[in-house]
């Protein structure tokens, strides 16, 4: 069969005269072409340094112009720069402008940069006879155009020539990084403080309020301004002060003149704000009139930390200077110690004790509660207010009380009279800290009623403790005083032995709460009485339950048992009956507290099977002690009655021998 060759001819001649068509359509358009600049009358903008196009002002030795291949919203240029970063760490692109930058109206460098590679744009400011100075962000390599600003506003007055730009800096690389870069240009300082009225209680914050000049040099200032090496915590200031100290001479300062008299009598709190790498003394001196010093001390280091020097005893005494010694009077430092400081100010003292209700538990804590006169001289404190000679650990507090004790007078004491009944039916614990250079004996006395005396020791030296005595047996005695004996009953010290104290009050006793109400208390058997809550065996025809005679930390319950035993009887006893063997398979351990006035032996015995019994002794009196009994081996023995004798087998008592008990029960070792 024939194929038919007619219609592909037609196919082909349609083709043939549709692209003879198109050719004559597309001659009547040019070809689409780029310049990088096509504007004749652009004015040239010094200020730019390359846009790539119509700027394109200074050369740039290693960068190429292209077509930027990422036109987006920050960059629509349609020409960029290309820079391949050279291998080594240091590598950098250098303007140099052959004579100083001027910065005094466009202090701000900006450049956008298009990269894959994430690191450090560094950016340096070199040349003259200025110090170098640098400044560097972070990249971000998403392969896409960001713009990074370098402010150097603060360099007006510098002679610098040049400016390096540094990519990736500090980082090796195999040479092939590539940077496309466009725009770079200085662009207009914006002055932040204008607008900004004096406050003339501001030295220097290093920004807008510089109203004094700093040293004694009025040709170079003492404190140059630079960048904050470290914008974080209590200071995000841009720029801060630098001060070398001489730190082998021990008085080179800080000084300012404010010529004229300091106003202290609103703002008299001079404050700093000091940036170290040495904790040094800090001295703060008003000079030009009554002179008054000031020491503290720089305790905390590698971080901004606000100095404060109360300056308000000097209110009215003319003087005109301000003057600092870091690291005053030592000479172990360097001849080019470096501090940075900041917001150097006086402000208005504000009485932090001002919304503080009196609390009269607290006899003084020489801040806030100076409730109570410490002495017998009315007019004079024996432990007068002074800054805290170690603020750490047990005490930070900015002051302490400094009593200072004849040592060789075995009862020089420190007295404090509250003029009338000290209430110690809540707050029995007497509670004082104490930093001193010697281990001592510590005495405490109530005095004024039925006296009571407790003997401490200072133990710890060099180191802020705090000491407790337990007065909880002293309440209703009427005692109206406290009395502190340091090295009490020695005089192997000497006339001015120093203790510096703090936090001296009474708080209850720190040993757990009383049960009072038995509500909802679920019966333990293994307990046999407590005379509270768990009376599971009923002893109180032989043991009434009576108010605990002595709450202490050994005993805070409040109430116990009272067992009246004939001392004449060697074998009185307390019998208690639990009608059915006690099981001791697992809780076999007696454990019973007692409160004695003599020193006795006690017998705890199981009868009603196989019977067993254990000898202890009651050595400590007039104190709550707590006795056990290993009943481990009766477990089976089938016993069913516990009896306990006080003063066991002896006849030297009397018939009306009194012992407290409580807590009596059954433990598991």
């Amino acid at each position: 069969m024939k194929k038919n060759t007619y219609l592909p001819k037609i196919v082909i001649l349609l083709l043939l005269l549709l692209f003879a068509s198109c050719e004559e359509e597309i001659a009547q358009f040019e070809t689409i072409t780029y310049v990088p600049c096509e504007d004749e009358s652009v004015i040239k903008d010094n200020n730019i340094i390359s846009d790539f196009e119509c700027q394109a002002n200074v050369e740039l030795t290693g960068v190429e112009q292209v077509r930027n291949t990422a036109e987006t919203q920050i960059n629509k240029s349609k020409f960029v720069g290309k820079t391949i970063d050279a291998p080594g760490a240091w590598d950098a692109l250098i303007i140099d402008y052959g004579s100083p930058i001027d910065l005094s109206t466009h202090g701000v460098f900006k450049m956008k940069v298009r990269t894959e590679v994430t690191g450090n744009l560094l950016v340096k400011l070199e040349g003259g006879t200025s110090t170098p100075i640098e400044k560097s962000n972070t990249v971000v390599g998403d392969n896409g155009w960001k713009e990074y600003e370098f402010n150097f506003s603060s360099q007006v007055d510098e002679n610098h020539t040049k400016l390096v730009i540094f990519f990736n800096a500090g980082v090796e690389n195999g040479g092939t990084d590539v940077y496309y870069i466009d725009d770079l240009f200085w662009d207009k300082s914006i002055d932040p403080c204008e607008g900004v009225s004096p406050d003339t209680s501001i030295i220097s914050d290093f920004e807008c309020q510089q109203n004094f000049f700093l040293g004694g040099d009025p040709t170079q200032t003492a404190a140059p301004i630079v960048d904050n090496p470290d914008k974080s915590g209590i200071n995000e200031s841009e720029f801060v002060g630098e001060y070398i100290d001489d730190g082998t001479n021990a008085w080179d300062n800080l000084i300012i003149d404010l010529g004229a008299p300091i106003d202290l009598s609103s703002d008299s709190q001079l404050k700093i704000k000091i940036h170290s790498s040495k904790a040094v003394p800090l001295l703060a001196k008003l000079e030009g009139g009554t002179a008054m010093e000031i020491w503290g001390s720089i305790d905390e280091v590698g971080k901004w930390i606000e100095y404060t020097f109360d300056f308000r005893a000097a209110a009215g005494n003319g003087n005109t200077k301000v003057v600092l010694f870091f690291n005053g009077a030592q000479t172990d430092g360097t001849s080019e110690d470096v501090y940075y400081i900041d917001d150097i100010k006086f402000t208005e003292w504000i009485d932090p004790c001002l919304s503080i209700p009196t609390d009269l538990s607290i006899i003084s804590d020489f801040e806030c509660q100076q409730n109570y006169h410490l002495g017998n001289d009315p007019d004079v404190s024996s432990a007068p207010v002074v800054a805290n000679p170690n603020k750490s650990g047990e005490n930070t507090s900015d002051f302490v009380g400094e009593f200072t004790d004849d040592g060789s007078n075995a009862w020089d004491n420190l007295f404090i009279d509250f003029g009338g009944e000290i209430d110690l039916s809540t707050n029995s614990q007497l509670n004082i800290k104490v930093h001193s250079d010697r281990a001592v004996p510590l005495l405490a006395k109530l005095e004024g009623g039925t006296a009571m005396e407790i003997w401490g020791s200072i133990d710890v030296t060099g180191d802020w403790k705090n000491y407790s005595f337990d007065f909880s047996a002293a309440a209703g005695n009427g005692n109206t005083k406290v009395v502190l004996f340091f090295n009490g009953g020695q005089s192997d010290g000497t006339a001015t032995d120093i203790y510096y104290i703090d936090d001296f009050k009474f708080l209850p006793m720190d040993c757990g709460a009383i049960v009072e109400d038995c509500t909802g208390v679920t019966p333990d058997l293994n307990i046999v009485n407590d005379f509270d809550c768990q009376k599971n065996q009923d002893i109180e025809a032989t043991a009434p339950v009576v108010d605990n005679p002595m709450v202490s930390c050994e005993n805070r319950s409040s109430n116990v048992g009272k067992f009246t035993d004939d001392g004449g009887n060697a074998w009185d006893n307390l019998i208690i009956d639990f009608g059915a063997p006690i099981d001791l398979s697992t809780n076999n351990q007696l454990k019973f507290k007692v409160l004695s006035s003599r020193a006795v032996p006690i017998l705890a015995k199981l009868e009603g099977g196989t019977q067993v019994e254990f000898f202890g002794n009651i050595t400590i009196v007039d104190k709550w002690v707590e006795y056990a009994f290993d009943f481990s081996g009766s477990n089976g023995d089938n016993n069913t009655k516990l009896v306990l004798f006080f003063n066991a087998g002896e006849t030297d008592g009397t018939s009306e021998d009194i012992y407290y008990l409580d807590d009596i029960r059954f433990e598991t070792p």
